[in-house]
């Protein structure tokens, strides 16, 4: 038997977010006896890492901070640069936006065979400066992975020819999810009370928009609707959406849980899940509401529309639209009926598309066919 293929992977931290647990998922079942995986951290922290930390890979820190430019920064690089010589992977991959630069430029430098960085939005809050990064950590890659076909369309805008991308969706645990958590239980942990509950799962970050969703709540309060909504998360615009939350008179009304490592314990408390994004490759955080037969509604960004069907598995509204994100949570809420059919048909589809296994199964052939194709000489396929 041939010795296994050793994978490095480039991450930030280990913070509970969608790449994050994508990860852990393909981490905790990727084959043990053709893989061997290293993990390289900018920092060891983050809810899920004791998880990583559980499943017994290496995980070794490379002491960035939080400016990825500065001198510590630097520091970082060279730490990587001298752990990928001394590992010596076929492969490296980096994850999110400081990783794709680090895993493309140590890559290089140490001439590992195959040098893959992870798109997983199509990045429409980049500074000048991040696209300028961006569009030298994909040109630099031997390989680039993309989460939607969308996503792949962004990548070739950066400049990287069509052949150098591969497109693996992201799956989700539908294991987690069956038989789902009571009910009772989930909205006891929301802090919910009889009235029907919107929920909504994510960073908050302008790339969310969760300004719009707090707008379209507003609207449905003055329409004389009963509810209650839970945003599980946080980011750097969390004072300021708590701060609009109150002028808004919802203060009441919606709850700010913060960073939560159990979502899907509290997904069967949520009667809407909703996504108010302005950008999306592959949003975990839906798949795993679709998976947990939640009625879902969501902007049509990125991929999105690639995964949930508008009228059959869920509701889909343009982005930026108080107006028509509020008329689909109404629907939703208003016809329950409806709104357990489609949450259904939501299960059933991810459990039958998006499944993990599939995932995993896409990256273990992606790695094998890249390897083989660099040691024979070949392109990025």
């Amino acid at each position: 038997m041939s010795a296994p293929i050793r994978v490095l992977y480039v991450v930030g931290n280990f913070v509970a977010g969608g790449a994050e647990r994508h990860l852990i998922e393909l981490w905790k079942r990727i084959d043990r006896e053709r893989f061997e995986v290293v993990i390289a951290c900018f920092r060891r922290e983050g809810a899920f890492l004791a998880e990583a930390e559980a499943l017994g890979w290496p995980v070794r820190d490379l002491a960035v901070g939080r400016r990825i430019y500065d001198a510590g920064g630097l520091a970082g690089l060279a730490r990587l640069v001298h752990l990928v010589c001394d590992l010596r992977p076929q492969v490296i991959h980096g994850y999110l936006f400081g990783p794709n630069l680090y895993a493309a430029l140590a890559g290089r430098l140490a001439g590992v065979p195959v040098v893959a960085v992870a798109k997983r939005n199509v990045d429409a809050f980049e500074t000048p400066r991040q696209v300028m990064a961006q569009r030298l950590a994909h040109r630099l890659a031997t390989h680039v992975t993309a989460v939607s076909e969308a996503v792949a369309e962004s990548v070739v805008a950066l400049g990287v020819p069509r052949s150098r991308i591969t497109v693996i969706p992201n799956g989700v645990d539908a294991a987690r999810f069956v038989p789902p958590a009571p009910a009772e239980e989930a909205r006891r942990a929301l802090g919910a009370d009889a009235s029907p509950l919107v929920g909504s799962v994510g960073c908050l970050a302008a790339r969310k928009d969760y300004g719009t969703l707090l707008e379209a709540l507003h609207l449905l309060a003055g329409r004389g609707l009963a509810f209650r909504a839970a945003l599980v998360g946080d980011g750097p615009d969390r004072g300021t959406l708590e701060a609009h939350a109150a002028a808004l008179g919802l203060a009441d009304r919606v709850r700010f849980l913060g960073e939560r490592d159990d979502v899907d314990r509290l997904l069967p408390g949520m009667d809407v899940f909703v996504l108010s994004s302005r950008e999306e490759g592959i949003p975990n955080a839906l798949l795993e509401a679709m998976a947990a037969g939640r009625a879902c509604v969501a902007t049509a960004v990125g991929g999105t529309p690639e995964v949930l069907r508008d009228g059959e598995t869920g509701w889909l509204v343009p982005p930026g639209s108080p107006g028509a994100l509020a008329d689909a949570l109404e629907q939703a809420l208003s016809h329950p009926g409806d709104a357990r059919r489609r949450g259904e048909a939501a299960c059933r589809a991810t459990r039958e598309e998006m499944s993990i296994e599939a995932m995993v199964r896409r990256h273990q052939e992606f790695y094998e066919r890249a390897v083989r194709c660099r040691s024979k000489g070949g392109g990025s396929q």
